[in-house]
């Protein structure tokens, strides 16, 4: 800043001219940054590829295995995925489904995988708890390398050295005891995808390391600001104008930020009062995520919902919330940005009255100043350091007040232009202030039926999980043993019947469904009422996605599976009316 001043007052004879002062400031600009970095080295910009491709062959990776993965970005499909069955390899072959002459009354796992000539297929529930492994070390290794001190440190590749032995150590421990081993090319793309996800988030701390340590990208981003006080001094400008200009450029930055911020809340808080699907427990939530799910008609969507339900309903938050502020309630959410705008742009007023008031009678200098000012501006909105050297001469706060009001003036104008896009794209944004607040739950699914729990708590122990509707059993896959025949028969009648069931896939005792809990703990964790409650929506479902689900199970409904033929009557709008009797519990 003082630099930028004797500059100023060298070179006002030229003021006039915008051009020749912007010529003479970067040339004197270039010269002090040289000065200033030279015995500095310079914080690079990191290659995240060539780091995790050196991480990979540091653990013995063959680089073919990894340029093949990168090559056709298999490894972003790994979670997924359709099938594993490529990923593995069966540790000795044994044959399945030897049962005895009573088999064709018991149930089991249903393939999602054709039978192929080889000996490697896996089952539906080994699908699906390669994929639940997926997701989990992919949330273990996330919050790992959010745990790093990226943003003040800046970045190692020691922290992908951290990941890719967790994920290998993770992956023996998983297929340990299992009858199968996982090929290489599994870690490896394991290892990818976790490194892929992790990106984002590793580039931008980085950036802000970079951008609060770097000295040379520290003073290119100061650049500008150092500009405009050095062409305020050119012209004349006393010390309380130039400081005004510099709180004015601080407090727009501030101002913005929470401005977004509280609308985003307030969006969000609107939402959660008025919006049917958001406005009642966790039942009702339910109801309006299968409902849109029916309107649309997606096999693909409904797929999600039943393997990872928390990702189906996130999605669903974020369409709406995107529905709302950008098409159905538009006006609504640009009002709440309207008022939020007065409400910032009144406290900043209201904290440069109180500021200098405090001073009119009492001594002060500047620092003082701005410490009161900012103590005021608190919580509403923080502001960023200030550096007061080489303003020392300033003591009139009253003249300094009606300068920074002035610059208060034209921010409040450009925060009146701000878009709903700005409220979505900052710190509180309004779909995951929502998904933060309704998907904090319990999300565990039935065994048999892959419905979601809908306790409220995350953790509910010593209660047990449970559901007011469960769903076809052959919806998860479950289907007669020795046969094609998907299970069409809900938990609740099942419960209350005289039928068996085969605990795993590869099961060779069978379990009465009237002692199911017997069967293992995630049997036994749950409480499925036997009182031969079927909602219409399910029945509606397997009629519509048969074919679907069928290609998707490998099996049929058919024989002691067939669908009920008075289930084809239900119509969509049968279904979607059907979910009322959800919330009417």
């Amino acid at each position: 800043q003082q630099k930028s001043k004797e500059l100023a007052h060298q070179l006002r004879c030229i003021a006039a001219d915008e051009e020749e002062l912007k010529a003479q400031f970067s040339d004197v600009w270039s010269h002090w940054v040289k000065e200033l970095t030279t015995d500095t080295k310079p914080i690079e910009n990191i290659n995240l590829e060539e780091d995790q491709i050196a991480v990979l062959q540091d653990l013995g990776v063959e680089w073919g295995l990894i340029g093949e993965s990168k090559k056709g970005q298999r490894y972003k499909n790994i979670s997924e995925t359709g099938t594993y069955v490529c990923y593995i390899t069966q540790k000795k072959y044994q044959k399945q489904y030897e049962e005895s002459q009573q088999s064709q009354q018991l149930f089991g796992m249903a393939s999602t995988t054709q039978h192929v000539e080889s000996e490697n297929h896996l089952q539906y529930e080994e699908q699906e708890l390669i994929r639940s492994f997926v997701k989990k070390v992919e949330q273990e290794c996330l919050e790992a390398i959010r745990s790093k001190p990226v943003a003040t440190r800046g970045y190692r590749s020691t922290y992908l050295q951290e990941l890719a032995k967790n994920v290998k150590q993770k992956v023996a421990e998983f297929e340990s005891g299992k009858k199968f081993t996982f090929k290489k090319e599994f870690t490896v793309d394991l290892s990818l995808y976790v490194f892929d996800r992790a990106e984002v988030w590793l580039l931008n701390s980085h950036k802000i390391y970079r951008d609060n340590n770097d000295a040379l990208t520290y003073l290119d981003n100061k650049k500008n600001e150092y500009y405009n006080i050095f062409r305020s001094f050119c012209k004349g400008s006393s010390s309380a104008v130039v400081f005004g200009e510099i709180m004015c450029e601080k407090l727009k930055v501030s101002a913005v930020e929470a401005v977004c911020n509280k609308t985003g809340v307030d969006i969000a808080g609107q939402m959660m009062c008025s919006f049917p699907a958001f406005n009642g427990n966790r039942l009702n939530l339910e109801k309006h995520v299968l409902a849109s799910l029916a309107e649309k008609e997606d096999f693909n969507r409904f797929t999600t919902y039943i393997r990872n339900p928390r990702a189906q309903v996130e999605a669903f938050i974020k369409e709406q919330v995107k529905k709302y502020m950008f098409t159905t309630q538009k006006v609504k959410a640009q009002n709440i940005l309207k008022k939020n705008v007065e409400g910032i742009s009144r406290v900043i007023s209201q904290a440069l009255f109180e500021a200098t008031q405090k001073f009119k009678h009492r001594k002060g200098n500047i620092e003082m100043w701005v410490e009161e000012f900012s103590r005021k501006l608190k919580p509403k909105l923080i502001l960023d350091t200030v550096s007061c050297q080489n303003f020392s001469d300033i003591n009139n706060f009253d003249f300094l007040k009606e300068e920074i009001e002035k610059g208060l003036k034209r921010i409040t104008t450009e925060m009146s232009e701000l878009s709903l896009e700005k409220v979505n794209d900052c710190r509180q944004k309004p779909d995951q202030i929502l998904i933060d607040q309704l998907c904090n739950c319990c999300w565990e699914t039935c065994p048999f039926c892959a419905a979601v729990c809908t306790n409220t708590l995350k953790d509910h122990r010593p209660e047990k999980h449970s559901v007011p509707f469960h769903r076809p059993n052959g919806v998860r896959g479950w289907h007669y043993r020795r046969t094609d025949d998907l299970v069409i028969d809900f938990c609740t009648t099942l419960v209350a019947s005289d039928g068996r069931f085969y605990p795993e896939h590869d099961s060779e005792w069978s379990v009465p469904y009237k002692q199911y809990p017997t069967a293992g703990k995630k049997y036994a964790s749950w409480s499925i009422t036997a009182d031969n409650s079927m909602l219409a929506y399910w029945k509606w479902f397997v009629c519509h996605f048969q074919k679907e689900l069928e290609n998707y199970n490998k099996n049929k409904f058919q024989g002691y599976g067939a669908i009920p033929q008075q289930w084809r009557t239900l119509s969509k709008k049968d279904a979607i009316e059907s979910l009322n009797e959800m919330c009417s519990l």
